[in-house]
């Protein structure tokens, strides 16, 4: 059997789940895909299923390793190696980190790998994985499946009237880092965030009532405490600049000094000056409304703590709406809907 190539076996010439037909495996249930891309990261070809079936088939050779090649900032080497049992020779795949060594003993990387197959009659590529992430560290320098099926069905599998086929492997490195973490030493931070929702505020609603309003263009402001944040409304008499004293400017702006950098909160809220009177659209312009809350969806952070409407009313219709001033005093009023921090994971 040693000097010539297994013939090929029709039947089964295009019958991906043969891939990983085993008598025995160390492995958990792998997944079986086709694709028409070749591996992004490394292509073995081997031009002879001669050649393939000597340096796996005798002990004494002990497979085939392929040359250093980078991938995700690291270097690695495809290995095919052959596994004995029983007289029966199996065909394994596994990925080499030739890099962990010079990192230290104590170094860990986390990765993902898939491997390819290629198949001449389907013209394309059969992906080997198994969606879990393989760990390589000094004492584990390679990774991968064994016994993925016995060599000679292999053989048959790849159909020898081509005689030659290629391997293929993509890495994706999930994490790299110390081994002491795992015990509690030197904890590496997770990268990512986590989002959750303030709903059931225990107070969601303030009134600040502004006296004497036509007495002073100064802008006003108003602290308040919700949601375990400071806050405070900001209120411009005749605007801020780019209204041009034509509209009352309002703004909220988040106060806490101990808000984490990497934080963000989403606001919800709705905010409108109190209506003492009827609601009382414009006559010809029915969706206009002065007595209508103003609603807003604002994002806040340490870099972002302002956020509000410029034009939230024209000064003429707040003067000359009744039942909003009253004796030059107007209130308003703000409330939250929700709350969304954003923060990141410790």
């Amino acid at each position: 059997m040693a000097n010539q190539t297994p013939k090929s076996n029709p039947a089964t010439a295009n019958e991906p789940a043969k891939v990983a037909e085993r008598e025995e495996t160390k492995d958990d249930e792998i997944e079986l895909t086709w694709r028409e891309e070749e591996p992004a990261h490394y292509i073995l070809e081997i031009q002879s299923l001669t050649f393939l079936w000597e340096i796996l088939s005798r002990p004494q050779v002990r497979g085939y390793e392929s040359s250093a090649f980078e991938a995700s900032d690291h270097k690695w080497s495809l290995i095919l190696n052959p596994e004995f049992e029983n007289g029966d020779v199996y065909l394994s795949l596994y990925l080499r980190n030739m890099d962990i060594q010079h990192l230290g003993s104590n170094r860990k990387i986390d990765a993902l790998i898939n491997f390819f197959v290629y198949h001449h009659g389907m013209n394309r590529y059969i992906t080997i994985q198994d969606g879990k992430v393989k760990r390589f560290s000094a004492e584990k320098e390679k990774s991968g499946f064994s016994r993925l099926m016995l060599l000679s069905k292999f053989i048959d599998w790849l159909n020898p009237q081509e005689n030659t086929c290629k391997f293929g492997v993509e890495v994706f490195v999930v994490k790299t880092g110390s081994l002491n973490h795992e015990v509690g030493q030197n904890p590496e931070k997770e990268k990512g965030e986590c989002c959750s929702i303030l709903d059931h505020l225990e107070k969601n609603h303030v009134t600040w009532l502004i006296h004497n309003f036509s007495n002073s263009s100064e802008p006003r402001s108003f602290k308040f405490n919700i949601g375990d944040y400071v806050w405070e409304l900001q209120l411009y008499p005749i605007g801020v600049p780019e209204v041009k004293r034509k509209y009352l400017s309002i703004y909220l702006h988040l106060q806490d000094s101990e808000f984490e950098s990497g934080d963000k909160l989403h606001v919800q809220w709705r905010l409108q000056i109190k209506s003492n009177g009827p609601s009382n659209p414009r006559k010809g312009e029915s969706e206009y409304d002065p007595t209508k809350p103003r609603t807003g969806d604002a994002w806040f952070s340490r870099s972002q703590s302002c956020w509000g409407f410029p034009y939230f009313m024209k000064l003429a219709d707040l003067k000359q709406t009744p039942g909003l001033i009253d004796n030059d005093a107007f209130t308003v009023e703000a409330e939250f809907n929700f709350i969304y921090v954003i923060q990141d994971l410790a």
